[in-house]
């Protein structure tokens, strides 16, 4: 895969996790929360309707947590994405340790918190970002080094 292949995957993945932090950040209105609550039970799986109303602090959490995936969403799509294109090895090298930074911390508190199931969620949304970064082919084969 070249580097504007893994980019636009990398570009659509973004587009497509933007749409999803707005579900997370829903969650803070109990008007909008129906979404946030369906992906929580899907998470939780089985799907079981068995989520409660959302206390004062998982609605903050909710607008936190969204708004942060929002704006990381964005960076990827205005900031990684292009320096990927271009074959930045720190750019590739730092998506790669900042996913799994992400992966081990976002799963180990998944099972901490009772919800096992979603570290195969985070599993997938690992291969979503990881496997077009890891399948360029730079000119000497694998991630070139920093320049």
């Amino acid at each position: 895969m070249t580097h504007k292949q893994a980019a636009t995957i990398i570009r659509y993945l973004a587009v497509m996790f933007f749409f999803m932090s707005l579900i997370f950040a829903s969650g803070a209105f109990a008007s909008l929360d129906g979404a946030s609550k369906l992906l929580h039970d899907v998470a939780d799986w089985p799907i079981d309707g068995s989520m409660a109303d959302y206390t004062r602090e998982a609605k903050w959490f909710s607008a936190i947590g969204g708004g942060l995936f929002a704006g990381f969403s964005v960076l990827i799509f205005l900031v990684i994405a292009p320096l990927i294109e271009q074959g930045s090895a720190l750019a590739i090298r730092g998506t790669v340790i900042s996913m799994l930074v992400w992966f081990v911390i976002d799963s180990a508190g998944s099972v901490a918190a009772g919800v096992p199931t979603n570290v195969a969620f985070n599993l997938a949304f690992l291969a979503f970002f990881l496997v077009p970064i890891l399948a360029i082919r730079s000119p000497v084969g694998g991630i070139p080094e920093a320049s």
